[in-house]
Formats: C-alpha cells, structure tokens, sequence
C-alpha cells in the first residue's frame, strides 16, 4: 500500500501529465551546444510513451545534457593524452634512429634546425609544432638532408660548368 501513496506523491508534484508540446527553454545548454532535432523529436516521442510532465522531461533533458558534456570533456581528455604520447613516441623513434639518433642526435639537429629556420616560416613552424610533427623523424630527416646540402652554400644538382659560362651581362641583356 505505501507504494501506491508513493506513485500518488510523485503523480501530484508534476511528474507526469505530458504537455501539447515539450518546450526545453529552461534546460540551460553550454555555450556552442544545441540540440539535434532528430534526437529530440526521438526524446519527446519517448517522453510522450512515459507520460513525462514538461517539468519530467526537463530533468530528463538537463541530465542529458551534464552527460553529454562530461563525455566531451573526456573525450578531449583522452584525445590530447593520446597526442601528448604520439609526440613522446615520435621523440623516443627519432633519438633512437640508427642514422640520425644516438651519437648524431646533437649534430642532427643542428643541422636539421638550419634548414628549419630558414625554410619554415613562423605559420608552418607554429603548425609542426602543434602537431608535433616537429619531431617526426621523417620530417626531422627531411630537414636534415636540407640542411645538409645548404653547407657552404652548394645548391644541390646546380651544374656549376653551366652556372660559370653565365655572366650577368648576359643574364640581363642576352641579346646584346
């Protein structure tokens, strides 16, 4: 019997008696979030099946909505914690390669860094950096190799026979 008076006490606080029209005005959403017509026309078809009261399906709704944001948060949580170690495992791959980690790791660099420096500007540095692909050893390599050909100022497949019989007469006015 006390559970029958129970069903009656929350029957008369409001918890049942579905409205014309579920309005969630009072659901207090996080800023940039907003509802998906499609789960909420769901949501109201299942609130309408419990005869859910507007003050019911409001309950309903705020918790879903604390739910759906924790779940972000941890989502973003676990995304930057699995970005943290791919940059820790790019790190550990690069100062153990056998061609430009170990006892090269300190040369390499050097080197890498003066192609680094002179070839990517401020945005791609920036972007590398946020991406971590600052220390991929792939891109590591690459700016090494940059780096490598740009010592002592040799351009790299220049043919230097060809580049001598120029002067800059001729370069200037080649028909004269």
């Amino acid at each position: 019997l006390g559970e029958v008076e129970n069903f009656q006490q929350i029957e008369d606080d409001g918890y049942f008696g579905k409205p014309e029209k579920y309005d969630y005005s009072e659901v207090k959403l996080p800023e940039k979030y907003g509802y998906d017509e499609i789960l909420l026309n769901e949501f109201n078809e299942l609130a309408g099946k419990y005869n859910l009261s507007q003050k019911s399906a409001n309950e309903l709704m705020s918790m879903a909505v604390k739910l759906t944001q924790l779940t972000d948060e941890n989502i973003l949580k676990a995304q930057e914690e699995q970005h943290r170690q791919t940059i820790e495992n790019y790190k550990r791959t690069l100062i153990n390669d056998r061609e430009i980690g170990g006892a090269n790791f300190e040369k390499t660099m050097k080197t890498a860094n003066i192609a680094y420096t002179q070839f990517a500007d401020d945005e791609v540095q920036e972007l590398l950096q946020k991406t971590g692909l600052n220390c991929h050893p792939q891109v590591v390599k690459m700016f090494y190799n940059i780096g490598l050909k740009m010592q002592n100022d040799v351009i790299y497949g220049a043919n230097a026979a060809a580049v001598q019989k120029e002067n800059r007469e001729d370069i200037l006015f080649p028909t004269m």
